[in-house]
């Protein structure tokens, strides 16, 4: 089986090195955001589902169909669903719905191909199944997922409605927080691992730091929303197999393992908001939180790298005050026993300004989204 992966704009890359460090073969994919996995078993995955930090939403791969970019593609659409072995997924208590995607011109629209899909899988089901499916557009118990570009690449979406950049632990809800996975990937280029002393100076509701403390004890990314996925309402995957697949990812937990992982922030109410999305997803023993300034804070010599989401967009305020910030924060990295400093900001000429004037030398940059804002991760080291 093929499986489609979707993860944020410019870390795909990322996640087919992580797919490809655990012997998996992936195949290209004309969409950014995107990673196709080739001729994976079923054990492998549910293994990606449950463990991977770096995606969003996946689907099984039914169909590929070439497209001409005609308003006759929606006749060859209809008919691909009409005989696609989705089909024989459904059931006549089981829901479905239609969700599609579309790059590039073409003279139809992302809801057109969505709609002749779904017609082709009604009539399908009428004519081979004898029963015409249920539809419900808000909560599918089977949903269909479609890419439209130069193909139509077309499945059964996995994870359901809501990506997996939603862990399941966040109860305090920042204005701005940074999606899990845009988290995983600066905590990834950090290159923070075991021994090593991570610092988060602008926490807000402590998102790096509880993704770097789960990463260390090696709770699974899926492990609060294990009860979730779509898959489950259907009989696409084993249910059997993926209890035994998650309690043994659940076992290998090392719970006593010691973390060195520091949050702070100028604000007190976020910090309450980090504690208690620490408790949540169970690592409030693995972070010390501090309410400070950068200058304030007092285990500046005992880090090993920072990493950090400083303000932009919603989260700017004053540019002024924004531009000051960065400046403390090189300033600390410079003074500190930091070797690495790895943030996402949209503007890496400013803060690459900002970097040189303390000797720090930009050894990574990365154009990515976070949402619909265009960032760029950089990944700075001391010259």
């Amino acid at each position: 089986m093929d499986l489609v992966l979707s993860t944020e704009r410019g870390i795909e890359w990322l996640l087919e090195e992580e797919l490809k460090g655990a012997g998996h073969k992936t195949a290209p994919f004309p969409f950014l955001g995107r990673v196709r996995v080739a001729d994976l078993t079923e054990r492998q995955i549910l293994k990606i589902l449950y463990t991977n930090p770096l995606y969003h939403k996946a689907y099984i791969l039914f169909e590929e169909v070439k497209l001409e970019k005609h308003r006759r593609d929606l006749d060859t659409v209809y008919w691909a669903a009409r005989n696609s072995p989705i089909i024989d997924l459904l059931s006549p208590s089981l829901s479905f719905g239609v969700k599609c995607n579309r790059k590039g011109h073409h003279p139809y629209q992302s809801q057109e191909i969505a709609s002749y899909i779904g017609a082709g899988i009604i009539d399908g089901c009428r004519t081979k199944r004898g029963f015409r499916p249920k539809v419900n557009l808000k909560d599918p118990d089977l949903l269909v997922a479609a890419d439209a570009f130069e193909k139509l690449y077309m499945g059964v979406e996995l994870v359901g409605l809501e990506g997996m950049h939603h862990r399941g632990w966040r109860i305090y809800n920042h204005p701005a927080a940074l999606k899990s996975t845009l988290a995983n990937a600066l905590i990834r280029l950090s290159g923070y691992g075991d021994g090593m002393c991570l610092w988060d100076p602008m926490c807000g509701s402590g998102t790096i730091p509880i993704e770097a403390a789960h990463r260390q004890i090696g709770l699974a990314p899926a492990f609060f929303r294990k009860k979730d996925f779509l898959f489950l309402r259907s009989h696409i995957l084993s249910r059997e197999l993926w209890s035994e697949i998650t309690h043994q990812t659940d076992e290998e937990i090392n719970w006593h393992k010691g973390c060195c992982i520091f949050g702070s922030d100028r604000s007190e109410k976020h910090i309450k908001g980090a504690l208690i999305n620490a408790e949540s997803a169970l690592v409030e023993r693995k972070i010390r939180f501090y309410t400070c300034s950068l200058s304030e804070f007092p285990d500046v010599q005992s880090i090993d790298t920072i990493v950090c989401n400083p303000p932009y967009g919603i989260r700017m305020g004053n540019p002024k005050s924004a531009l000051k910030s960065l400046k403390e924060l090189f300033i600390t990295f410079a003074e500190s026993k930091a070797q690495v400093l790895v943030m996402i900001h949209p503007r890496a000429e400013q803060v690459q300004a900002v970097a040189e004037t303390t000797g720090s030398h930009l050894d990574k940059l990365i154009k990515a989204y976070n949402g619909n804002v265009e960032a760029f991760i950089m990944r700075f080291v001391k010259t």
